[in-house]
């Protein structure tokens, strides 16, 4: 049986019909009967079975413009190439390509088919010639109408004429923007019609495979909305519809009348596969998480693949179908690589993904080069992209349920690896340390473990829900610490170490810590709910509470402390500036308080100390201010108090004290107390000055003959005083931090011929002050006054050792440097330490220094001066005793203290060429000096006449304006004597 023009076509329903509900082996008999093709009786296969290949030559037209005319004259017949193969593979040309080929003698007739079989062809124009003429033409191509083809068939199916032609040709022209392929055949007619029913049947097997595979995909992802299957679905619609544009099929069943929409969809089903396929190995393969630069490289091949949809409507089919077929190759790779490499890391389901990538991957790469014309087409390489694509979508689907059963046991495993959890967290929860509570967001209870129970005096937690239930949440808790707690929690959505007062059961006040955040309550049948963990910091608090009680409070007394009245006392300063209060200071300092520590010892001192705040506290009243400010020292801010009750009330006080009787180990203490009184007025500036202005009244009190009272006169001259030395002691502060003191330096030189290298030197100290220099005797009473001297002996040592380290030069010519030290400076602990360190940084010998000590401060306190001396002696310094002969028992400590100089005390030298008296004690001194093995030195050496009887009496240095005047450490000059000056 023939089909021809006159056939009715198989409908898009009907083919669809047959692809979705048929089997493979029912879909050939159901497409047979849908195209007429029915009852057809075969003949056995033999040779007449097969297609007759021809003998075909070729012809290029790159210009385009021959005629069949300009084919049929003999002057071109030279220029035809044959063809070694049956069919023409040329790949993508723009030329037009003329095809000839001879019909055999026997093939004539409606017995035989003319067949181009490669369905994208532009345009096909077939002309049967017979010498010179044509007899036959037939107009065709997928550019041109379907249905105004001879047979309605998706490749080029053409009757042979019926007259009998002894020398009959076809000559075919070929043009198209595509992929050139021309494989021409002739076909017995039954022969053709019963292969096209095998190919059918394996087409339909495909489709059917891909239909199959598309909508049991499209219904997983319906009920498990997974976006994997979704673009597995869209890319498993993209390669069916591509394939079938390609077999020429989509144009034969789906749009016969669109001719322009064939080409253009070519090439927006194989970009849109693109698309699904990268995207379905994003998501199925979770690359975003796993590999973000892979993600990166699919992300942009998308954006690649939709730009090229969108230019294909504007670029050439040519150029269009080429880019996009291009583009298929990096897409493949890429995957491929990224299931392989996740594959070898042990991510299981790629292994499904892996296997349907190659398969695909293969076919396709066959499919690329049989139309680029580089491999040839035959039967295998025809439909290796319908089996690659077949089994590709196979396995992806398998992949899919691989990945649904992987997850189901991994959702068993969380399942039980959830139980497990529960069950430790049960474990946890009941055991913990720390109190863990859950409620509902108005603060019910749903659950609390056993140690907030116990935290809060319940014997379970059964016992504290129950009274939770039944009382208000303020005989539990602090009601505005909670409604701050909850306040926080609904705002933040959680809180951390949240602090709040509580109550215990028993009525005891307990502090608790809080840290609790809302979370899903789906377990309890609530949408959300409050979990917390509690601690007790009770204790914690009581210690916070006593740290802030010592930090304001003397530890001794009770009484406020320093920190704490000067804060009281600001406040005293702002209401008298800001609402005219009047507040009045009184500064207590006991007159006894040194005799009784030092002859009875600290404990006795301390109780002295407590029964005068027992007295201070009956004496005032309860808004009134007291405070220890130091040893035996009080502060009392009287508040709402004008001077005339002031001065009653610290009379009242002085009294008192002086009627006391302190008795300690048998020994009786009469006691007093001096008061210094200053009322607190606007013109005062600062805490500070109104202390200093009180402390100036106390000492004036004390230096009038104690046990007195003395209130604050800004014409006293006394007060002026003190205030000057508070003054000066303000400005030495500042000139330590500043810098502002200087070094100056008075040579010591040999009376006698005791030759020695370099020159010995006395360090002096100036002050820098309102652009002029100050000498010490106006500032170092106040340093010694307010104890700033150990400060400015550590400047001193500090500043002339980084003198020495600048200037080696001028350090090479110097014998060695007296330095004064004060008593409070030996006193202090940590001034040797300072001292060596000192030594060590600059890198000063030892034997540069001499350390002078006065007569009253050595004998004052001799066992700290004599181990001072003699840890730093031991190094290679030396020490002179200053100002001797000043003391009262000067010669017998002498013998105790290991000293290499005696200083005379200027005193005596200045007056001892006029006075026999002077001369006879220094002549006593240096002769008792020399006695015991140590050198002599005069200072205040003023005249050539002292200087002559100096020498005369064998005293070995002199110092003084006789000899220089002293000047800056930086003048001394570079010069390098003889031999050293050693004791």
């Amino acid at each position: 049986m023939t089909c021809n023009r006159h056939s009715n076509p198989l409908t898009l329903k009907a083919t669809l019909a047959c692809l979705v509900v048929s089997v493979f082996s029912l879909f050939a008999t159901v497409l047979q009967a849908a195209t007429g093709f029915s009852g057809v009786s075969h003949v056995a296969a033999n040779q007449q079975d097969d297609p007759l290949d021809l003998s075909i030559s070729v012809l290029v037209d790159g210009s385009g413009r021959l005629l069949i005319d300009d084919l049929l004259t003999s002057r071109l017949g030279q220029e035809w190439s044959p063809l070694t193969e049956p069919s023409l593979n040329l790949g993508f040309v723009q030329s037009t390509i003329w095809l000839s080929a001879s019909i055999p003698n026997f093939a004539r007739g409606s017995d035989y088919l003319l067949v181009v079989d490669f369905p994208l062809l532009d345009e096909l124009d077939v002309f049967f010639v017979s010498g010179e003429q044509v007899v036959s033409h037939v107009i065709t191509g997928d550019q041109r109408p379907f249905m105004q083809r001879p047979f309605w068939h998706r490749d080029y199916v053409l009757a042979l004429p019926d007259e009998q032609f002894e020398d009959l040709r076809v000559i075919l022209r070929v043009r198209s923007e595509g992929s050139v392929l021309v494989p021409v055949r002739l076909w017995r007619q039954d022969a053709f019609w019963a292969q096209e029913q095998s190919t059918l049947l394996l087409k339909g097997g495909f489709i059917g495979i891909m239909l199959v595979m598309v909508l049991y995909n499209l219904f997983i992802y319906v009920v498990v909305r997974d976006q994997s299957y979704l673009y597995y679905v869209g890319y498993g619609v993209s390669i069916l519809l591509f394939q079938l544009s390609i077999e020429g099929l989509a144009y034969q069943y789906l749009w016969p009348q669109l001719k322009e929409w064939h080409q253009i969809s070519l090439i927006l089903f194989l970009a849109f596969s693109v698309v699904f396929h990268c995207m379905f190995t994003l998501t199925f393969l979770n690359l975003p998480k796993r590999l973000p630069a892979a993600s990166y490289a699919l992300a942009l091949l998308i954006s690649v693949a939709l730009l090229l949809s969108s230019l294909s409507v504007v670029l050439s089919y040519n150029v269009s179908i080429q880019l996009v077929t291009f583009l298929v190759l990096p897409t493949l790779i890429t995957c491929m690589s990224v299931g392989v490499y996740l594959l070898y890391k042990g991510e299981r389901r790629a292994r499904y993904f892996v296997g349907g990538w190659f398969v695909y991957f293969f076919g396709a790469f066959v499919l690329t080069l049989t139309r680029m014309g580089w491999i040839p087409v035959n039967e295998l390489t025809e439909y290796m992209l319908q089996i690659g694509v077949a089994l590709e979508v196979v396995l992806f689907s398998m992949a899919l349920a691989d990945s649904i059963n992987i997850e189901r046991r991994e959702k068993l495993e969380a399942q039980r690896q959830s139980i497990q959890n529960l069950e430790r967290y049960r474990s946890l929860y009941e055991n913990a340390a720390e109190g863990i509570y859950q409620s509902d967001l108005d603060g019910r209870l749903i659950s609390v473990n056993p140690s907030l129970a116990s935290m809060l005096g319940y014997a379970n937690p059964a016992e504290l829900m129950t009274a939770f239930s039944q009382k208000e949440i303020t005989e539990f808790l602090n009601e505005v610490d909670y409604n701050s707690l909850i306040r926080n929690i609904m705002e933040k959505g959680r809180v951390h170490q949240f602090e709040l007062r509580g109550l215990r059961r028993d009525g005891q006040v307990c502090w608790l810590s809080v840290s609790a955040k809302v979370v899903a309550g789906a377990q309890w049948g609530n949408d959300a709910m409050v979990e917390g963990f509690v601690s007790d910091i009770t204790q914690r608090k009581r210690n916070e509470e006593q740290l802030m009680f010592l930090s304001r409070h003397d530890p001794l007394t009770g009484l406020v402390n320093r920190r704490e009245f000067e804060s009281r006392l600001h406040q005293a300063l702002e209401e008298v500036h800001h609402q005219s209060e009047h507040h009045t200071l009184l500064l207590l300092d006991l007159d006894q308080f040194k005799l009784i520590n030092d002859t009875c010892g600290h404990v006795a001192g301390d109780e002295l100390l407590r029964q005068v705040t027992v007295l201070l506290r009956q004496l005032t009243r309860g808004g009134d201010v007291l405070a220890r400010l130091g040893g035996d020292e009080f502060g009392i801010l009287l508040t709402n108090c004008a001077e005339d009750n002031a001065i009653m009330v610290a009379q009242k006080i002085r009294h008192q004290i002086q009627s006391m009787r302190f008795e300690w180990d048998g020994s009786m203490f009469n006691m007093a107390g001096s008061v210094g009184l200053v009322t607190i007025k606007r013109e005062m500036d600062s805490v500070k000055e109104v202390i200093n202005l009180a402390d100036a009244a106390c000492h004036t009190a004390k230096n009038s003959g104690r046990n007195r009272v003395h209130v604050y006169d800004p014409e006293d001259v006394h007060l002026a005083s003190h205030q000057t030395h508070m003054q000066w002691a303000a400005r030495i502060s500042d000139a330590i931090e500043h810098d502002s003191f200087m070094l100056y330096v008075q040579p010591i030189v040999a009376v006698t011929a005791d030759p020695f290298v370099g020159k010995s030197y006395e360090v002096l100290l100036r002050l820098n002050y309102d652009n002029g220099i100050v000498y010490p005797g106006t500032f170092l009473p106040a340093a010694e006054r307010y104890n700033l001297m150990p400060q400015v002996d550590r400047w001193v040592v500090q500043n002339l050792f980084k003198w020495m380290e600048n200037n080696p030069k001028k350090l090479s010519g110097v014998a060695d440097v007296s330095v004064n030290l004060s008593g409070l400076t030996l006193g202090d602990n940590e001034f040797p330490a300072f001292l060596r360190e000192q030594f060590e940084r600059y890198g000063i010998a030892p034997n540069k220094i001499c350390f002078e000590i006065t007569e009253t401060i050595a004998v004052t306190n001799l066992s700290t001066t004599l181990k001072f001396i003699e840890e730093f002696r031991a190094i290679g310094c030396s020490f002179s005793l200053d100002d001797f002969g000043s003391g009262f028992s000067s010669y017998g400590y002498l013998k105790s203290l290991p000293v290499d100089y005696l200083k005379i005390d200027g005193v005596f030298v200045k007056d001892m060429v006029a006075s026999d008296i002077d001369c006879a004690m220094v002549e006593s001194i240096n002769r008792i000096g020399h006695v015991m093995g140590k050198k002599t030195i005069a200072e205040f050496v003023e005249s050539e006449e002292i200087t002559d009887m100096l020498r005369r009496m064998g005293v070995d240095y002199a110092q003084g304006y006789g000899i220089s005047k002293p000047y800056p450490i930086d003048d001394i000059e570079v010069f390098i004597p003889a031999t050293p000056r050693h004791p």
